[in-house]
């Protein structure tokens, strides 16, 4: 067990500092830079804490495709459309492919999600 802060609380902190303390401090050409800075930091603290994500649909694939299932196979066969002819398969394909899209979401624009019902809106650190 580590006695240090985690990467994305130390994002955060260092976000933050940014934000409330050194921004106002910037001309007003170079705020936009500490913006675009700061949300590229709230991205990268999301992804260290979602990393789980991965692994679940890591495991969606396997029971989907058995020991052969990876993303890359994935994607293939949802642009040689290889489950239009089965509709459970077809269903579980759109299932899997929802997920991945949510949690791609969540980490790179948690906002998008919020403005349009799927998350509650004021997420912290973004």
């Amino acid at each position: 067990m580590r006695d240090l802060p985690e990467s994305r609380d130390l994002l955060a902190l260092a976000r933050e500092l940014l934000l409330d303390e050194l921004l106002p401090l910037l001309p007003l050409d170079r705020q936009r830079d500490a913006h675009l800075i700061a949300t590229s930091m709230a991205i990268a603290a999301r992804e260290a804490a979602g990393e789980g994500w991965q692994q679940q649909i890591a495991g969606l694939l396997h029971k989907f495709y058995g020991e052969n299932g990876s993303l890359v196979r994935f994607a293939a066969d949802l642009r040689n459309g290889a489950f239009e002819t089965s509709p459970s398969r077809g269903k579980a394909a759109r299932a899997i492919l929802w997920r991945l899209t949510i949690e791609k979401l969540r980490e790179g624009n948690p906002h998008f999600l919020a403005a349009n019902g799927f998350i509650r809106a004021g997420l912290k650190g973004e």
